[in-house]
């Protein structure tokens, strides 16, 4: 029997084989579409795949067969209703809700009334977790008091325009509705930061929060595309988004 760490490796070199029996698939010069792959990029490059394609791939029988076996196993998402569901729940909860109730109760707790460098024992002694369980606990909490509820608010959006890019590879939306969903998308969540710099700063909190595990890696991706001669992030954080497909 596999186990998660083992299908997780699986899938990714089914994913990562496929880009290359499909190829790189054709470079978009459209800043808009540019602006879209930017926003999960540092995802992309993960996945070994191009961030200046959307999708990452060339859409073919191999590359559609593994994105298919991906969406089902990290979303449950098997056909287009599922992923419509899957879209629908990211934009109105995703982890933005739960994370703005977790911190909410820790404040609520007594956390509000303490110093900083109380958090930790005062978790400790309220729910008898480990040390770093209630570091992780206390991280949450301190970027709530810092940011507020939409302190990961970044993570949920970036996720849904990346799912749109899958949903076009699987088959499960055209390039044209696919597009359409993220422009639209993209064009609200722009207006939340004022750089790439603050929009991946949020998108990477988000990743600690559901992860329960430091981001410097994703950080780190994230530095090293910038220097990049085809730097994703390269296009205008204030592009003007349109609809140019």
């Amino acid at each position: 029997m596999k186990t998660k760490k083992s299908v997780v490796l699986l899938l990714a070199v089914m994913l990562f084989a496929a880009t290359l029996l499909g190829g790189c698939g054709k470079k978009q010069n459209s800043d808009t579409v540019r602006w879209i792959t930017a926003s999960y990029a540092i995802l992309t490059e993960l996945n070994g795949q191009d961030y200046n394609v959307f999708g990452g791939v060339a859409v073919n029988d191999a590359t559609r067969a593994a994105q298919v076996e991906s969406l089902d196993y990290w979303w449950g998402v098997t056909d287009r209703t599922t992923a419509e569901e899957t879209l629908d729940w990211v934009l109105t909860e995703g982890h933005r809700t739960s994370f703005a109730e977790d911190a909410a109760y820790l404040g609520e707790l007594g956390l509000a009334e303490l110093s900083e460098e109380e958090w930790v024992p005062f978790i400790q002694y309220c729910f008898e977790v480990e040390e770093d369980e209630a570091e992780y606990l206390a991280d949450i909490y301190g970027m709530y008091v810092e940011y507020g509820e939409s302190a990961i608010d970044a993570w949920d959006y970036c996720r849904a325009l990346n799912l749109l890019s899958f949903y076009y590879v699987a088959g499960y939306y055209t390039p044209e509705e696919a597009l359409d969903a993220s422009l639209e998308i993209a064009k609200e969540f722009q207006a939340k930061y004022d750089s790439w710099d603050e929009l991946v700063d949020s998108y990477l909190r988000g990743y600690e929060y559901w992860a329960e595990e430091s981001s410097d890696e994703r950080r780190a991706i994230y530095e090293d595309l910038k220097t990049r001669k085809d730097n994703p992030y390269a296009v205008d954080y204030d592009t003007v988004l349109e609809k140019t497909w």
